[in-house]
């Protein structure tokens, strides 16, 4: 007797053959269209996912970046199946989906890094790893909070603040270089950045925002500090990305915010804020991507932003239901 076809199990059928081809061609395959459906907003996701998985894998090189969004893709992926009991489709697509990222992995050439991107690649969510339980949490920032005043300056100050980029990437390596025999962090200006409530804007924030995300999920960290004080350290940063966010839209989302505005919807996305992780922003964010389908000159701009979609997707894909 045939199985019944379910629209999942065309959907894996369709993916699972692009990845043969992919694999046989080794370059960039568009992915099958499955049919419409109900479940069209469930299979939306994952088709977004796949579609910028096939432009990692089109002979491109892996920066710092790529691979970074690679490792906590993969990340979110194992941590939701350590915690929720999946479908099963849902198991296939995550194992499907872990798959295909290490094939990309494996087969890529990996630009030059510097000597730190690469010791940070080489522990980053890989090891000493605290998986937490994975939830989207409703309500919990001050969506309502001042913005109009930053708006008019938000041009300004834009690039004002802490961790710079040196900073950033010094305290990354301390983290993931920690162990539970030595969970002290060598440096105290660490824990001050991850701590401060300083004025601190754009992609330091979002930055700050990730380096306490990191060490959240580092082996270390209950024995650092109790996870209260990561809980209100995150909300606190996130509500002013938050304010941002809100100061972005007000003006109209300018494309010179794209890149920003999706990294702070990424980032404080990661701790499951529904004012960040949302069908509306799935949508926008969509968007963009037919916008530059339609407009060759801007393919060569959009690396970063296809990284940061690729891990805001795949959490979304996992959170939203």
């Amino acid at each position: 007797m045939n199985p019944v076809l379910t629209a999942d199990n065309m959907l894996l059928a369709a993916l699972k053959l692009g990845l043969v081809l992919a694999a046989i061609s080794g370059c960039c395959m568009q992915p099958a269209t499955p049919p419409q459906s109900d479940t069209d907003r469930e299979q939306e996701l994952p088709q977004r996912i796949y579609g910028l998985l096939d432009k990692m894998s089109c002979g491109r090189k892996l920066n710092a970046s790529a691979t970074f969004a690679l490792l906590l893709a993969e990340f979110l992926i194992k941590q939701k199946l350590r915690y929720v009991a999946p479908t099963r489709f849902e198991r296939q697509l995550y194992y499907h989906l872990l798959h295909r990222m290490e094939h990309i992995k494996s087969r890529s050439v990996e630009a030059a890094a510097t000597g730190i991107e690469r010791q940070i690649l080489e522990s980053a969510f890989k090891r000493n790893v605290l998986l937490l339980p994975p939830s989207v949490r409703y309500g919990q920032l001050n969506a309502n909070g001042e913005y109009e005043q930053l708006a008019a300056i938000y041009g300004n100050v834009v690039n004002e603040g802490q961790p710079n980029r040196t900073q950033s990437d010094l305290c990354m390596r301390e983290i993931v270089e920690r162990d539970l025999s030595d969970c002290k962090l060598a440096s105290h200006e660490c824990l001050e950045l991850l701590t401060s409530d300083a004025p601190t804007y754009g992609y330091q924030r979002t930055h700050q925002v990730l380096l306490l995300y990191m060490l959240q999920h580092h082996v270390c960290a209950p024995h650092l500090s109790p996870p209260q004080v990561y809980e209100l350290l995150a909300k606190s940063h996130c509500n002013e990305v938050e304010r941002e966010q809100n100061a972005i839209r007000s003006l109209g989302l300018p494309e010179q915010y794209r890149d920003l505005y999706l990294e702070q919807a990424t980032i404080c996305g990661l701790f499951g804020y529904n004012e960040f992780l949302n069908w509306r922003n799935v949508m926008e964010i969509g968007s963009w991507f037919e916008d530059e389908a339609h407009d060759v000159d801007k393919s060569h701009d959009s690396q970063h932003i296809n990284d940061l979609a690729l891990v805001f997707y795949i959490n979304a894909m996992l959170l939203l239901h």
